[in-house]
């Protein structure tokens, strides 16, 4: 890791550790969490090689720790998560990798008001960053994600801090201010825009302001403004993005939850052409359902993402999982997930090599005790960038869970829910 993302990494838990001190002045409940995670893995084409000759595979143990310390008031909440995953390959001992993360997730509410903040950092191998997982954990229904872009054939690592802070005041019984605010800063240990690495680290910046309208107690609609600044680290494009969104959010019931959104949104693309102006649609769709032992998501979407490529991408992707308790210590889930990488424009000046990614995953999870179960995975993971041929990968992984309830949480209805980060 890098002396300046230690820093941040410090800086983070210390701000953390004093916020923490403050509230616990005020008669606030601190809980800890860990998380043990201890299991072996194997996967037939670790670093998605394009031919059959330069596939490498690699087994053998891995650790993912973490400690979630939370603190629970009446008006406050923090929750404090350093988490550390370690690998280990005894056939491909250049590939064993250990990644650090830090998350930071706040909430205070006042009479008419709700601010929220995450701060997240994180140093791990782009084998982790870019091959998302098909079951989209901690991701909820209709959030985008984006900076997915790039390629894992070559080594190489990326170090990320992003913040997304929000803030809601009720202006009336029925109509909300809402901001939204994003800051994303990654960075590569090797960046190159050309070569076998194409891998470029960036900053972006996103505001979002509107109005959030109770149309009636199930139903909202919010209206916001968008603007956003891309800055590339080396070569690439800045960008500026303009827009606005339209969301309409709908919970039928506890069972069901629904959403809708469409955006038109104007990109400044700064050359070597000059500035390049172009014109185009986001939006999505997508349901939850939640009955007693099953749960259901589906979703697609369409967003302007920063990405490594040097440039903001047009995102389209969907996401599938189906969770099902087939008895009460056993259940089982299957996810899948696609994403279609492409230029912002067609126009000269701003085409990049398009990306392809689809995954699936299926996996069981047996609760031993109220603390202890086993996980068995199986994953599948397909990628083409435009003109070049495809990759596939085959990753079966059992693994051991040791994960103390929360006393302040009810139980859980279902059990196996994926716990990997995104």
């Amino acid at each position: 890791m890098s002396s300046s993302y230690r820093k941040v990494y410090v800086a983070l838990g210390a701000g953390a550790a004093l916020f923490g001190l403050g509230a616990r002045a005020h008669a606030a409940n601190w809980e800890f969490l860990p998380r043990l995670q201890l299991g072996g893995t194997y996967n037939d084409n670790y670093r998605m090689a394009q031919t059959s000759a330069d596939k490498l595979g690699v087994y053998g143990p891995f650790i993912d720790a973490q400690l979630s310390a939370q603190l629970i008031s009446q008006t406050s909440t923090l929750d404090i998560v350093p988490e550390v995953h370690s690998t280990y390959y005894p056939n491909d001992t250049a590939d064993q990798s250990t990644d650090e993360f830090l998350t930071l997730n706040g909430e205070h509410k006042g009479q008419r008001s709700d601010l929220k903040g995450l701060a997240r950092y994180s140093n791990e191998t782009v084998i982790n960053s870019v091959l998302v997982p098909a079951t989209f954990p901690g991701v909820a229904l209709g959030q985008t994600v984006g900076g997915t872009y790039g390629r894992v054939s070559t080594r190489n690592r990326r170090q990320r801090v992003e913040l997304a802070p929000e803030y809601t005041y009720d202006m009336t019984q029925r109509a909300h201010l809402d901001l939204q605010g994003r800051y994303d800063h990654v960075n590569y240990s090797n960046n190159a825009s050309n070569g076998p690495i194409q891998e470029i680290g960036y900053q972006d910046y996103t505001g979002r302001a509107g109005v959030l309208f109770d149309v009636t107690d199930r139903s909202q609609l919010r209206v916001l403004g968008v603007g956003a600044r891309f800055q590339p680290q080396l070569g690439g494009h800045d960008t500026n993005r303009y827009g606005v969104d339209l969301e309409w959010d709908h919970r039928a019931s506890q069972i069901m939850h629904t959403y809708v959104r469409v955006g038109a949104n104007r990109l400044d693309a700064n050359t070597a052409l000059g500035t390049v102006t172009s014109n185009g649609f986001t939006g999505g769709a997508g349901v939850e359902w939640r009955y007693q032992v099953t749960q259901v998501v589906l979703d697609v979407l369409r967003s302007l993402s920063p990405s490594a490529a040097g440039a903001v991408v047009t995102d389209d992707e969907v996401r599938f999982r189906v969770l099902h308790a087939f008895a009460p210590r056993f259940s089982g889930y299957i996810g899948a997930r696609g994403l279609r990488l492409r230029s912002a424009s067609n126009r000269p000046g701003l085409t990049i090599d398009g990306e392809d990614y689809y995954t699936a995953e299926a996996g069981v999870d047996y609760q031993i005790t109220m603390n202890y179960r086993i996980e068995g995975t199986y994953d599948l993971t397909w990628q083409r960038f435009q003109g070049e041929p495809s990759a596939a990968s085959n990753a079966v992984m059992v693994s051991f869970i040791y994960q103390p309830l929360s006393q302040y949480e009810p139980l859980p209805q279902l059990t196996g829910i994926p716990q990997e980060r995104y």
